[in-house]
């Protein structure tokens, strides 16, 4: 939303001033979640909840200041001394109780209780962060199926998109009383989609809460809404346990001492000024940098990721002699000498069984490279590294060690096979070089160095079930083809469906290959359903387009990216007519925004058309140049890079890319729909009511 200031009073009151980014405070439906926000904060009066100062919605740069609380986080707090006793963790429930109580009584649900929105204080805990909660009766700002939390400490509910009420709060608490007494989440750690699968089906893991806590708690965790105990009654549970001088531990109690005292030696502050955004200013935004600490004295990150920068320190921009040429690959170019120079890596399928899709990344690259250092005025050059893994994953762990090894390179793009992806990131994270895939979706993959630049295997689902929607189709066969992208294609569409819309899914597993694969596509087209989702790979979805048709199934047929390929119109042939297929590449000759780049593409490759993902490939590029240059520094370590690249904007040629600041999860654009016509792809767009 914006950044958090520290403020302080010329009589000395010191507040957290949030303040909203420029972007959302010209949107008029932000500006009317943002009324509704300071209204809500206002009415929660509680000893344990942080109060309202003062607000200005309608100010040009709206903002809202609350009381400030020098403590730590909880989560700060158990990173830097450890779990809390049994006794700390029972004051704190009591207490978080008390407080989500007089949440819940003003008819509001908070939806984001978690370590980073609670601050330890002497005399108590403090409930931060009623940004996102939300009227239990709001049936115009908040739809029923809008998931908003942090995964690890969201409900079932939250989770499965459902609808939630105050027993959603107490799910979140009795998550928060696990991480406060052992340090770990009751449904582990790892990609989001791995936390809300293990959240909806999993029992929480408790072996470590004191066993004097674990009845309460796990009534917190209980599955069922209907079954948690309220706020009022884990409040009056742990009475005896309220905050008392005593009631944190010595460590935690020196840690809120010393962050107290920095607060009483604060120098004198200049007015901050809040400039207007420049009319010419890029397309790309990054965060800004540190702030003098005169002009504004802290940034209070509740709940942002702190990134190791790792072993080596990386480089922006080393002065060597072999500017635009490094070893694999290089422009050819000659940059000026009194520029610095990028040095990017790809690393790529160039010569395996997936060269066209890692030789459209190198021509896209490429391209982007040499208009980068075409332009005068550009800071700094580019020059790239190449490296062919041929899509095999003993050849990708050598090829990422030969790209950490360089320490001239600050970034690298790819890879292009979905095997390599998993097996390099073990030596990306350990350099700490930033990871950029444009193709990978794999949420087993995330981690502190990877980036995927796209909507994830799960996500690229989510226009699928709109077109579902919007066509009013139920009774829906969601098929997988056994492989790990079909799990994660359909596993939230399953659920998804029948949890939002209550429809009617026929889950099937069909294996690329299955002997008896024609009898179950007869057995699937004679439950008639009103569509068929495919989320397996190329290979399984011809296979399977084969049987349908055999069936004489004739019903809307959806496929999955990995039917983006050629392959999977060829190897079907006539049974892949009229099917859709939603991907994350989009087609330069058809997208309005590319036509700019295909026609330099035309130009630079002898006339050939882009071919898929080499525009994202173009726009990866220029999305490293952006952050690079909004850093404003001559020298950037490759720790500089992803926490910079996790706060940007960018409005490429192919997509907008965006990203989760706290776990670099995609949320820009970029999903489109195709149709199989005559063997070949046909571009519909992005949006599925055009479809």
């Amino acid at each position: 939303m914006g950044v958090v200031l520290l403020g302080r009073s010329p009589g000395g009151a010191l507040v957290a001033i949030k303040l909203i980014r420029s972007e959302y405070a010209d949107d008029a439906s932000f500006r009317t979640r943002f009324r509704r926000e300071v209204a809500i904060a206002r009415r929660v009066v509680n000893r344990y909840a942080v109060p309202v100062v003062d607000a200005d919605t309608e100010a040009a740069a709206p903002w809202l200041a609350t009381e400030f609380v020098p403590g730590p986080a909880l989560a700060d707090a158990v990173a830097d001394t450890g779990p809390l006793p049994a006794s700390s963790v029972r004051a704190l429930g009591a207490m978080l109780a008390d407080a989500l109580d007089a949440v819940h009584r003003e008819g509001m649900v908070h939806r984001d209780v978690k370590p980073g929105n609670v601050l330890l204080a002497p005399d108590g805990p403090r409930l931060i962060d009623f940004g996102i909660a939300r009227a239990l009766d709001d049936t115009v700002l908040t739809a029923t199926d809008m998931v908003v939390g942090s995964p690890g400490f969201l409900s079932p509910e939250q989770a499965t998109g459902t609808r939630i009420g105050p027993p959603s709060d107490l799910f979140s608490l009795g998550c928060v009383l696990v991480h406060a007494a052992t340090g770990q989440r009751p449904f582990g750690s790892g990609p989001v989609d791995a936390l809300l699968y293990r959240t909806v089906h999993d029992e929480p893991r408790l072996d470590g809460v004191p066993g004097e806590l674990r009845p309460l708690v796990r009534a917190c965790l209980d599955k069922d809404p209907a079954r948690r105990p309220d706020a009022a009654a884990l409040r009056a549970a742990w009475a005896a346990d309220t905050a008392h001088a005593g009631w944190l531990p010595a460590a935690v109690s020196h840690l809120i001492a010393e962050r107290s005292a920095r607060m009483l030696a604060l120098p004198d502050i200049e007015a901050t000024l809040v400039p207007a955004a420049a009319p010419d200013a890029p397309t790309a935004a990054p965060a800004p940098g540190r702030p003098p600490r005169r002009r504004m004295l802290a940034y209070l990150g509740s709940g942002a990721a702190v990134l190791a920068t790792g072993g080596t320190t990386a480089w922006l921009i080393g002065r060597d002699g072999d500017r635009g040429t490094g070893g694999g690959g290089g422009t050819g170019r000659a940059a000026p000498a009194a520029r610095p120079e990028l040095r990017i890596g790809l690393q790529a399928d160039l010569s395996g069984p997936g060269r066209a899709t890692g030789t459209a990344h190198e021509q896209g690259i490429r391209l982007a490279v040499e208009e980068h250092n075409a332009r005068a005025d550009e800071p700094f050059t580019l020059a790239l590294t190449v490296a062919d893994d041929r899509g095999d994953p003993e050849a990708a762990r050598s090829a990422a060690a030969r790209l950490a090894a360089d320490e001239r390179i600050t970034a690298v793009i790819g890879a292009t096979g979905p095997d390599a992806a998993g097996a390099v990131l073990g030596a990306y994270d350990e350099a700490a070089l930033t990871l950029l895939s444009a193709l990978d979706g794999d949420t087993r993959h995330m981690n502190r160095v990877f980036l995927c630049a796209r909507p994830s295997n799960a996500m690229q689902m989510y226009p699928v079930a709109q077109y579902l929607g919007l066509h009013g189709l139920d009774d829906i066969a969601v098929v997988d083809d056994e492989s790990e992208y079909g799990r994660q294609t359909t596993r939230f569409l399953a659920e998804g469906l029948r949890g939002t819309g209550g429809r009617t899914v026929l889950a099937r597993t069909v294996p690329a290959g299955a002997a008896d694969l024609d009898a179950r596509a007869r057995e699937l087209a004679a439950a008639r359903p009103g569509a068929v989702v495919h989320g397996g790979g190329a290979e399984a979805a011809a296979e399977f387009a084969r049987a349908l048709a055999k069936a004489g199934y004739r019903g809307p047929r959806i496929a999955g990216q990995a039917a983006h390929d050629a392959g999977f119109p060829a190897a079907a042939g006539a049974a892949a007519d009229g099917w859709l297929v939603v991907s994350t590449a989009t087609d330069p000759l058809a997208a309005p925004a590319a036509r700019a780049f295909t026609r330099a593409f035309r130009t630079r490759w002898d006339g050939a058309a882009p071919p898929p993902f080499a525009a994202e490939a173009y726009d990866a590029v220029r999305l490293v140049a952006a952050c690079v240059r909004g850093l404003g520094r001559e020298r950037v370590t490759r720790g500089d890079l992803v926490p910079v690249l996790r706060k940007t904007r960018h409005e490429g040629v192919s997509k907008t890319y965006a990203f989760e600041p706290e776990n670099g999860a995609f949320v820009g654009t970029g999903t489109f729909f195709y149709r199989v016509t005559g063997g070949a792809f046909r571009f519909l767009g992005p949006d599925p009511k055009a479809v």
